[in-house]
């Protein structure tokens, strides 16, 4: 596993990291047809937040509308995460909308590059990309924001934190970890199984707001993700590396690389506070 993480960092550059597509229209306008596109290719939404407003009220009252679809598990969601866990970081996928007045940003994550890393991209993970990709198409010309940079392949960061709960129990560390987050103040949306992986989505305002500050094109890896499932009698628990997010353009030498070291520290202590171990996966 630690191998195909590293040969796809070697090959990542070639790649997107996130889709766009620039679409004219009032915002109602252009989530209206942002829903029609992905039902059109056969995509259902499973929940939907308003992450501009929520940063507006608290941090900004200029900050541009955001939202976020996130979509219902299907066959290609499923075998991504059944073929390895940490696939859930991003997944079922999360399209966002961005924008003022007349003129918005939709995109999702580029499925190439991720799940190449991973080493699930086949199959119906394939055609999962794929459809994200007509959708948008529906949209308008669709674009690939590439990223500015690559981990280290001989760094050891792998894309997601990673722990072992000896003797527990998938459905008691799903409540444990909800609770603990909710308890740090972060917004909790309802978890969504992704074949055997329970997956956590929180929404911490202040992180969105300097995050989507310094690249607006995030959004495909928003809410920011934990997982869970059972692994014989142990719980194998994880979250998305937040430090991930600084191979984005325009991320590194802005504030928010310390908000996303923050990120981690938080992420961190929730897991450990499991009694979890920290957990490598073998090559």
């Amino acid at each position: 596993m630690r191998r195909l993480w590293a040969l796809g960092v070697v090959l990542g550059l070639a790649l997107g990291q996130a889709l766009v597509v620039e679409v004219r229209g009032s915002l109602e306008e252009v989530e209206a047809r942002t829903l029609a596109a992905l039902e059109a290719v056969g995509l259902r939404v499973a929940l939907r937040t308003n992450l501009g407003e929520q940063v507006r009220q608290v941090h900004d009252p200029t900050f541009p509308e955001y939202r976020l679809i996130v979509l219902a598990p299907e066959g290609g969601s499923v075998a991504a995460v059944a073929r390895n866990p940490m696939a859930a970081i991003l997944l079922p996928p999360t399209v966002f909308l961005t924008g003022e007045g007349d003129r918005f940003l939709v995109g999702t994550l580029d499925g190439r590059l991720l799940f190449g890393m991973l080493g699930v991209y086949e199959g119906r993970v394939q055609a999962l990309t794929w459809r994200l990709e007509a959708a948008l198409g529906r949209l308008g010309l669709v674009r690939r924001l590439s990223p500015a940079a690559l981990p280290d392949p001989q760094g050891g960061m792998l894309p997601a934190l990673l722990y072992r709960v000896p003797g527990a129990e998938v459905e008691e560390v799903v409540l444990l970890v909800e609770s603990d987050l909710a308890d740090r103040g972060l917004i909790v949306l309802p978890h969504l199984q992704v074949g055997p992986a329970t997956v956590i989505m929180p929404c911490k305002s202040e992180w969105a707001w300097v995050m989507f500050t310094a690249q607006p094109l995030g959004g495909f890896a928003a809410p920011c993700r934990f997982f869970a499932l059972q692994v014989g009698e142990d719980v194998l628990v994880g979250a998305i590396e937040p430090l991930l997010m600084t191979i984005m353009p325009g991320v590194v030498g802005s504030r928010a690389v310390t908000m996303l070291q923050e990120a981690r520290a938080v992420m961190a202590e929730v897991l450990e506070g499991l009694g979890a171990e920290p957990y490598r996966p073998g090559p």
